[in-house]
């Protein structure tokens, strides 16, 4: 996904999950037992709406985190096991061709026999190539098979609608390379860091001896590829800095790029992509690629042939023999996240194909799981907010009417995507073969290659989705100034046909009030109404808007996530103001809603306004592994779900109200340090 793409949640390292415990855990839209009375609201809501829930609750041991996206996720994985087990059976009778191949790519993974007698033959060819190499010609022809085969060796190239004219995608080079998640894991000086370095290069060279290395050449390899890696990391640009888009956007010709990047030879890279007629690309980090480029002559052929065997093995390890899964999982699961138990197969071969067929699997599970009801109730829901914030960007007293004016016309240019797409993805050309699946896998990630280069040079296609319909998330993105929420996250404890407006707002209404505050949030208010970085705010509501946008990454700069590991105010600011801003508006909407209807009455004491602040609270309910919290606050721009919680709320009088809070307490920020942009 492109990092400009604002999804509601941690999408990382997402759960696959069994047999539906919603039933279990959620009787009502808004269950008591859930509660903790005995912690005043005002105090910490977090706990206050979660309590009970977080009490009896456990994460399973094969998850680094459990909360409302996880169980859902779990519901709807249930209800795909189904599909998939029905297609693989059918696999080599049905006449319908996309069921074959979703019966097929489902049917070889789970396949663990074929998979144990494959062992790395179906590697072989591929690695042969690469210990063939004998020159920088070489390596760059490794690299772009890898790249063909979906593996982001050396850097990333992609396509991208460009930010300054988002009719059009082009060609784009972004910063990559890396095992490890983030470049701060190989420049960080704390122990922790060290460790975990240590603890990489010892994976490196486990791995590369299952290849068939002996315990020397292999540690030497380790060593190597932790160099290389090292100088890739200390050259990329860090989380935050990309936040900004203005950054991260080069467009430059490719005679330009070509002399800025000597040793690297792009036109035989580009002519063996099928790109040879490509003649702009946007170089979003220069300084990267240009080392990048350095290190092919300055690193050792030797560590070039290491790396990049390293990469095709790293990346596929996860469907090869047993002793290679196991390997990845101990390293990549427990040491990074926590997770001390291997999901079972059929969880991780679901996943595999949502990845690689999601909207073959997404039209089965959208004909079962989601109805025109639903959608319609979605899309008023999505009418109202917008009317919310139309009239509340009208009565901002810090934003100039010339800005105004065109913030008008970006929220009325949105689009809005629910449920599932209008025209389904055409997967003609994917093949699926009987055979050890990682064959299968490789061949998708050709398939999805070739299909996203193709777009290169070509209108930009605005009806594509970047989910598949059983996701449990959302997302908005600036480039084509669209909201998408996929039919998976369109139930319980997120939208419930059965449950009032007030739970539906605070929950539902929230998700699509922040995904349309990524709109205005400091990365997506820079794109106007098509989707163009073009500046489009007057100087002076530029500087108040930032001065506002200070308060809010001060305020989350200061919340403790684990230990002395603070929160990254900066890094999450998008996520944070969309927050904000998503329930002010829902908030408005719901009120809004009730106009000329009576006060809705309590519900087990609540009420409506009370619902509403506890539907938002009961959706980023969370338990999370103490290794996967500080991985995400390395790398998540979402702040932890126990501050996405208090947060916000402590900043909206309106909850204040609700509850009785006052002056003073915990959840009701001064007024001099409260954070206020829409």
């Amino acid at each position: 996904m492109h990092p400009l793409i604002r999804a509601l949640a941690a999408a990382l390292f997402c759960a696959a999950l069994t047999t539906s415990l919603i039933a279990q855990n959620q009787i009502k839209p808004i269950d008591p037992a859930n509660l903790d009375t005995t912690c005043s609201p005002c105090k910490n809501f977090f706990q206050y709406a979660n309590g009970g829930w977080l009490k009896r609750s456990e994460i399973p041991g094969d998850q680094p985190r459990w909360g409302s996206f996880d169980e859902l996720q779990e519901q709807n994985y249930a209800a795909l096991k189904e599909v998939l087990t029905d297609a693989a059976t059918n696999a080599s009778s049905t006449k319908d061709a996309n069921i074959r191949k979703l019966g097929t790519f489902y049917g070889t993974c789970m396949d663990s026999a074929a998979v144990e007698r494959a062992g790395m033959d179906p590697l072989r060819a591929e690695l042969n190539q690469i210990a063939a190499i004998r020159d920088r010609r070489g390596v760059e022809a490794a690299i772009v098979r890898l790249h063909q085969l979906g593996i982001p060796a050396g850097f990333v190239f992609r396509s991208n609608p460009d930010a300054k004219k988002s009719a059009r995608t082009i060609a784009e080079v972004y910063q990559g390379g890396l095992g490890l998640p983030d470049r701060d894991y190989y420049t960080k000086t704390d122990s922790a860091s060290a460790k975990i370095r240590s603890q990489y290069i010892a994976h490196v060279a486990d791995m590369l001896q299952l290849s068939g290395q002996d315990k020397a050449a292999a540690e030497g390899a380790a060593q190597a590829i932790m160099r290389l890696e090292t100088a890739l990391a200390s050259a990329s640009m860090t989380r935050e800095a990309q936040r900004d888009p203005e950054a991260i956007y080069h467009l430059t010709t490719r005679a330009a790029l070509q002399r800025e990047t000597p040793s690297f030879t792009w036109t035989s890279y580009l002519g063996a992509l099928g790109l040879k007629s490509v003649d702009e690309v946007n170089v979003a980090q220069p300084e990267f690629i240009s080392a990048f480029d350095s290190l092919l002559t300055a690193a050792p052929l030797e560590g070039w042939k290491a790396y990049l065997r390293w990469n095709l093995i790293a990346n596929t390890a996860p469907v090869l023999s047993s002793p290679f899964v196991k390997e990845s999982f101990r390293f990549n699961s427990t040491v990074l996240q926590g997770v001390k138990e291997m999901r079972p197969r059929w969880k991780r071969c679901l996943r595999f194909t949502d990845d690689a067929v999601g909207e073959i699997l997404g039209q089965a599970y959208v004909r079962k799981n989601f109805t025109p009801e639903a959608k319609a109730r979605a899309l008023e829901m999505v009418r109202n907010i917008r009317a919310e914030l139309h009239s509340r960007l009208g009565q901002l007293t810090w934003m100039s009417a010339q800005t105004k004016t065109k913030a008008y016309a970006k929220l009325d240019s949105i689009i809005n995507k629910i449920g599932y797409p209008d025209s389904w993805r055409d997967y003609a050309k994917l093949e699926a073969r009987p055979g050890p699946f990682v064959s299968n896998l490789l061949l998708a990630n050709e398939f999805e290659t070739r299909r996203q280069l193709h777009k290169i040079g070509r209108p930009t296609d605005r009806k594509e989705w970047g989910m598949t319909p059983p996701t449990v998330n959302a997302y908005y993105s600036p480039p084509t100034n669209e909201i998408t929420f996929p039919a998976g996250i369109m139930q319980p404890p997120f939208f419930n046909p059965k449950a009032d407006d007030a739970v539906n707002y605070g929950g539902m209404g929230g998700a699509i009030g922040h995904e349309i505050t990524h709109g205005f949030d400091d990365e997506g208010r820079q794109f106007d109404a098509l989707g163009n970085l073009s500046g489009w705010w007057t100087e002076a509501d530029t500087k108040e808007f930032n001065r506002r946008a200070e308060v809010v990454r001060r305020q989350f700069d200061g919340y403790v996530a684990i230990d002395s590991l603070h929160v990254n105010g900066k890094l999450t600011l998008g996520e944070n103001i969309a927050d904000l801003g998503g329930l002010l508006i829902a908030h408005g909407a719901y009120r809004r809603s009730l106009q000329g209807k009576p006060e809705p009455g309590p519900i087990d004491g609540l009420t409506g306004d009370q619902r509403f602040f506890l539907a938002w609270a009961q959706i980023w309910r969370a338990k999370t592994r103490p290794e996967y919290t500080r991985l995400l606050v390395n790398v998540d721009p979402h702040a932890p779900p126990e501050f996405r919680t208090i947060g916000p709320l402590s900043n909206i009088p309106a909850f204040a109200q609700a509850f009785g809070c006052k002056a003073g307490d915990p959840m009701v920020r001064p007024e001099s340090e409260r954070a206020q942009i829409w």
